[in-house]
């Protein structure tokens, strides 16, 4: 079958026939003849503007000279895929060349349980009762349908809705998660409809006809994806057939003014050299802790320690803004991941981060791996952004990729023994990881450049941390979470609030990306290596008891 003709046009065609000619005999001969018709068309390179338009109104004159060679008069007929009117008249004078098409469209609109009905009862002619029969619904639930549905068609047919600009000129859609994501972001990298619904359903519920309309596609093809992100908990359903998004949607334009604000704070604060010098006051303390790696420079060590810093500071001044609240809002603890996002519409001019924001994008990859010798084992790589070799560059390099099941219980063995004897598998693994900076010859042996911490004394790191911290974290707290809160909070549905002051506002109470930056460019208190593409700064492994 060629691009124009598949298995519903031919069972359309049919139908048209069968409905206007008694003997179905005939009415096969006559689609067949309407089929061979356009197939002889198309293989002669006729150019169509509509196809479906010369199509239909092909297969009504071929019907007309049946009925002419017959001699008997045409019987009331309706298009193939349409509604019967009440009064029934010849399709030349209800159906114009392109209304043929526009019906077709407007039937391709409608949700699949109006759909359905519209087929059951028009094309296979069934009665209401025996469609409540065979679906098990009410009699007065069918009818309803039916009704909406031809409602529908009318209002689309007799004035097309247009299609909404998100159809042709998509809004542009940036989001950033946490915890346990996968299944979600999954959706959300891979289909740009699912991107589309999230910015289209999050100030007000809307059905899958709304969106439909909105994206220009025919909601057929928009309910796997509906499906598929109420599924993983994207989308929320407060009443049938309609959606909402289960996450906070920002302007890109207020969300990068507010993380300005925050920044101008950060800055303005000193929060960078009062968080680096709180750090090097604990040097002592941290470095009399056992673990592998407490005679590396503190400077290298850092990389972790910034990020430790950054989530004390986060943590705690987010529990300082939420006592604001007063418990009014729940954590909801059901979640498993979270999510943020930031739209551009079309229309508007994307904004960009000014000079003033001075941050570098950062990533923690956490992963879990089991060792016969070693138990569990958590590998982390802090840092899987530029300028480090980044995940988004070439997946397969990543330093997330750097260690796995299959080499890190070689990596801890070389911690306890710098002089192991190799044999050929590993010494071909303790080149990998000399390539990638990820150990040293030294000695005579092989020195590990990632610190392993036992789950115990990674806790004492953190509360000798957070301790030192306490009272920067409820200063920043006070001096962000205003502006932030003006900025934004205007685009919160109330039914997200939780997710908003535990979420989306920890986010911005978490220094991190500020604290990087000047830790990178700023401080010379962070060991800067001398090609990142070479060097495991910021990655470590945790032995979880």
């Amino acid at each position: 079958m060629s691009g124009y003709i598949d298995e519903q046009l031919i069972e359309n065609t049919y139908l048209y026939c069968v409905k206007r000619i008694e003997d179905s005999e005939a009415a096969k001969d006559l689609a067949q003849d309407i089929l061979l018709e356009a197939v002889r068309a198309i293989s002669e390179g006729k150019e169509f503007f509509n196809f479906h338009s010369w199509y239909w109104r092909m297969a009504h004159n071929k019907y007309a000279r049946y009925m002419e060679q017959k001699k008997t008069p045409a019987v009331p007929i309706e298009m193939a895929v349409g509604v019967m009117e009440n009064s029934p008249l010849p399709i030349d004078q209800i159906i114009s060349e392109e209304q043929i098409s526009n019906l077709n469209y407007s039937l391709s609109r409608l949700a699949s349980y109006q759909r359905e009905m519209v087929i059951r009862f028009y094309l296979k002619e069934q009665s209401v009762r025996q469609i409540a029969e065979e679906l098990n619904l009410p009699v007065g639930t069918v009818k309803r349908r039916l009704f909406d549905a031809k409602k529908k068609v009318k209002e689309r047919f007799e004035s097309m809705k247009k299609i909404g600009i998100s159809s042709y000129a998509p809004a542009k859609v940036d989001w950033f998660w946490g915890y346990s994501c996968k299944s979600a972001s999954g959706i959300l990298d891979t289909q740009k409809m699912a991107q589309q619904v999230c910015v289209l359903c999050y100030k007000n519920q809307k059905d899958i006809n709304e969106l439909a309309d909105e994206m220009g596609v025919a909601p057929i093809y928009l309910e796997p994806v509906l499906e598929q992100m109420v599924g993983v908990n994207l989308l929320k359903m407060p009443a049938k057939n309609s959606y909402l998004t289960n996450f906070c949607v920002f302007p890109a334009r207020e969300y990068i003014k507010a993380e300005a604000e925050a920044c101008e704070e950060f800055q303005k604060h000193h929060y960078g050299k009062k968080i680096t010098d709180i750090l090097y006051g604990l040097k002592d303390k941290i470095l009399s802790l056992d673990f592998y790696g407490n005679d590396f420079s503190y400077e290298y060590l850092m990389w972790i320690l910034y990020v430790i810093a950054g989530y004390q500071v986060g943590t705690q001044a987010n529990a300082d803004y939420l006592k604001k609240y007063q418990g009014k809002y729940r954590n909801e603890a059901e979640r498993e991941y979270r999510i943020t996002m930031q739209y551009t519409m079309a229309e508007e001019k994307e904004p960009h981060f000014p000079d003033t924001i001075k941050k570098v994008v950062w990533s923690n990859m956490h992963q879990f791996f089991k060792s016969a010798r070693y138990g569990k084992l958590e590998y982390v790589n802090n840092y899987a952004y530029a300028p480090f070799p980044a995940e988004g560059t070439d997946f397969q390099k990543g330093r997330d990729f750097w260690i796995d099941g299959n080499n890190i219980s070689l990596l801890l063995e070389l911690t306890e023994n710098r002089k192991k004897n190799l044999n050929v598998y590993e010494e071909e693994i303790a080149a990998g990881f000399i390539k990638k900076g990820i150990v040293e010859k030294s000695g005579g042996g092989l020195k590990v450049m990632v610190p392993v911490f036992s789950e115990a004394v990674f806790t004492k790191i953190n509360d000798i941390v957070k301790d030192a911290v306490r009272r920067l974290a409820a200063e920043y707290a006070e001096a962000v979470s205003e502006k932030v809160e003006k900025r934004l909070l205007p685009y919160v549905r109330k039914d997200l609030m939780s997710n908003f002051i535990y979420w989306d506002m920890k986010m911005f109470l978490q220094p991190i990306s500020f604290l990087f930056y000047y830790g990178i460019y700023e401080s010379g208190k962070l060991q800067i290596p001398k090609d990142y593409e070479k060097s495991a700064a910021g990655l470590y492994i945790k032995k979880i008891s």
